[in-house]
């Protein structure tokens, strides 16, 4: 998922390390405020709730190792030991994108539907179902009227 071998992390580098630094600071700033403590941006700002016992899923842009972005749902849970000692951390990082897409294709979706419950329809072809349109009114843009066939 983000091009590196395991070899290339294990001790190495830190899930703060391929995040982007911006989203970073702004929930290190997000917690502090929450909190009213001081979090510093980094791993501290990724972990901080799951230290608290606190169940912490966020969305965060990762960065792959050529440099590309995507979005990532991340659920981070606090391993301890026998003694109640944080002995790690597990954060899943889950890609985000198709979620994205859907969400995006059925507001668009939405928006379509809002658009052409205003416009007037002269005529359904029953043989190509296409959608024929009122004088000057004309099908919203990136918007399909048709019917899927039988």
């Amino acid at each position: 998922m983000l091009g590196y071998t395991a070899t290339e992390v294990m001790n190495t580098i830190t899930p703060a390390d391929i995040s982007d630094p911006q989203e970073l600071i702004a929930r290190a700033k997000a917690l502090s405020v929450e909190f009213a403590t001081p979090i510093t941006p980094g791993f501290e700002a990724l972990v901080f709730k799951g230290r608290a016992r606190i169940e912490d899923i966020y969305e965060l842009t990762y960065i792959r190792k050529d440099g590309s972005r995507f979005g990532a749902v991340v659920s981070v849970t606090a391993l301890r030991d026998a003694q109640d000692t944080i002995i790690g951390y597990l954060l899943i990082g889950t890609d985000n994108t198709a979620r994205k897409q859907a969400e995006e294709a059925l507001l668009k979706a939405g928006a379509c539907r809002a658009r052409f419950s205003t416009v007037k329809i002269s005529r359904v072809s029953p043989l190509t179902r296409r959608v024929s349109f009122r004088s000057s009114t004309s099908a919203p843009s990136g918007c399909w009227a048709t019917r899927p066939p039988k």
